[in-house]
């Protein structure tokens, strides 16, 4: 079986560059964009615009993990509401393009692949139980996080200042375990630092100094980075002068030049030719 980058994103390979893949928001609250894209036109006209930017691949979420959000708001249904229609649609209009769902129920994610969706973006790496069946069935990507259960409150974090880097390791290594024991191959599998998610605004320079530690680790899965517009970057990056987009750009290169080869990010052209 091909590796991880050369299934989804093999473009990015041939082209010794780093994958993007872009952000299109099917929510009213998302904390950048909620709202602008949650009708179907406007979903499908976003991720055209996404494509002709240079995504290599489309992450499509219908429910927002915001601080402060309810898990438990948004059911299966009215998830599926909001995203099949889009997939469908992605999926006639762009038959070649690699799509993505972001999301944390076993039931969405089946529906999802049933209209040809290739990979379950898991922040809550396996909050429901179903999902690694649901995987490994399709045999699809699979992106997993860290930080999801400290993130909404399920568990206190385990470590501080100083030993954050090896915390995340530490997650994303039992994240990992999981899925292989669920029989998932290792060639579907990407691991996601989950920068913003059980961190506080400071320690997300720490996580990002570990870096080039996930990439040798976890080698050859590849190591995704999703900082976009978040609202750390801005107090990180003074001289980007407020514009969260420069932000997460200088955020971005610096995680490139650790060996991060996934970005998952709002504003694509911003991010062409990263390497």
């Amino acid at each position: 079986m091909k590796p991880f980058l050369e299934q989804y994103a093999p473009k990015a390979v041939a082209e010794n560059r780093r994958a993007l893949m872009g952000i299109v928001n099917l929510t009213p609250d998302s904390f950048s964009d909620g709202g602008r894209h949650d009708k179907l036109d406007q979903a499908v006209a976003w991720a055209e615009k996404l494509l002709a930017d240079g995504a290599d691949l489309l992450d499509l979420g219908a429910e927002s993990t915001r601080p402060g959000f309810d898990p438990g708001r948004v059911g299966a249904e009215e998830e599926k509401a909001r995203l099949l229609p889009v997939v469908r649609a992605l999926r006639k209009r762009f038959p070649s393009c690699v799509l993505s769902i972001d999301t944390r129920k076993a039931d969405v994610a089946q529906a999802a692949l049933d209209e040809g969706a290739d990979i379950i973006n898991d922040v809550s790496s396996f909050e429901d139980p179903g999902m690694p069946e649901v995987v490994r069935r399709y045999s699809a990507g699979l992106v997993l996080m860290s930080g999801y259960r400290e993130h909404v409150g399920a568990r206190q974090r385990s470590a501080g200042p100083g030993s954050l880097g090896s915390w995340v390791a530490d997650n994303l290594r039992n994240f990992r375990a999981q899925a292989l024991a669920a029989g998932i191959a290792a060639e579907k599998l990407c691991l996601d630092p989950g920068f913003g998610f059980g961190l506080k605004r400071t320690d997300n320079a720490e996580v990002l100094h570990s870096t080039a530690d996930y990439v040798r680790a976890f080698a050859p899965m590849p190591i995704l980075i999703g900082p976009s517009r978040k609202h750390f970057l801005l107090a990180q990056y003074p001289e980007a002068n407020g514009d969260p987009d420069a932000a997460t750009r200088l955020f971005c290169e610096e995680a490139a030049k650790q060996g991060a080869q996934i970005f998952r990010i709002h504003d694509v052209a911003r991010h062409r030719g990263l390497r």
